[in-house]
């Protein structure tokens, strides 16, 4: 029996990660509206998302902390951020080195304080903007999660996960999918090798359909995505975009479950 209510004979997902994904995004509405999904920007690295700044350093992480708090409509939600410890790099001989980016060091951490968050971040981040926006935008859902009195569909367990799919709810989709994975070959003068990175905990294809349905919820063409995605993510999405098309009971099935838990809110996070 599938962990969620839905039942289909073919899936985009794995039948539970999807049926997850669909419960989700009808809690997601039911708790923070369908008009905010609507008016949410589709956030890109265009300028008039992310004005140019002249700052470095931990100035320049906080001005793109700004940036994410305005474009996610949270720029009077008290927030301090503050830079964790540099992550190492990995040498395993004279000449090669591995860089893991993934595992036990986060890109970022939440906690609260009183009523003000504390958003820690990955100083080696503000070399890349990309990285350090999708790890920001998933620290303020954390912040906005926890205004909610009840958890999302799967409780603590998917919590994390909740907060990646809040991320696209507020329009920053885009940052997570191309930051789930990446994988680059560097050389210097002193040593060579490969590295791999990612952000976030959704896997790309749960990205992938979370954007189409992004976009189907709001009356868009997911073929304006083009642009801002790796080529084969962009193709995932398509794909994901056509699955909605022809199964219209997937989009149906959210909505008839946004209204259950609309009619459901003497909810609370457990203590």
């Amino acid at each position: 029996m599938a962990l969620w209510p839905f039942s289909r004979s073919r899936t985009f997902l794995d039948p539970d990660d999807e049926d997850w994904q669909l419960a989700t995004w009808a809690w997601l509405l039911a708790r923070l509206g369908t008009d905010n999904l609507k008016r949410a920007p589709l956030v890109t690295t265009k300028r008039e998302f992310f004005p140019p700044s002249d700052t470095t350093g931990h100035a320049r992480a906080e001005h793109i902390l700004r940036s994410v708090q305005r474009l996610a409509g949270m720029s009077d939600w008290p927030c301090k951020l503050v830079a964790l410890p540099e992550r190492p790099r990995t040498r395993v001989s004279e000449l090669g080195m591995v860089k893991i980016d993934k595992g036990h060091m986060p890109l970022g951490t939440f906690s609260q304080s009183g009523n003000s968050a504390i958003i820690a971040y990955d100083p080696g981040t503000v070399s890349s903007p990309a990285i350090l926006v999708a790890t920001l935008a998933h620290e303020l859902a954390h912040y906005l999660l926890h205004s909610i009195a009840d958890l999302p569909p799967g409780q603590e367990l998917m919590e994390e996960f909740a907060t990646d799919l809040t991320t696209v709810y507020l329009g920053f989709g885009l940052f997570g999918a191309n930051q789930a994975f990446n994988f680059s070959q560097f050389r210097d003068i002193y040593s060579q090798g490969w590295q791999t990175s990612g952000a976030g905990y959704l896997r790309e294809r749960d990205w992938a359909l979370a954007l189409a349905i992004f976009c189907a919820l709001r009356g868009e063409d997911a073929a304006a995505l083009k642009p801002w995605l790796k080529d084969y993510l962009f193709k995932d999405v398509q794909s994901a975009a056509r699955y909605l098309s022809k199964n219209p009971q997937v989009l149906a099935k959210i909505e008839e479950h946004r209204q259950h838990y609309a009619a459901n809110t003497n909810l609370a996070r457990p203590v």
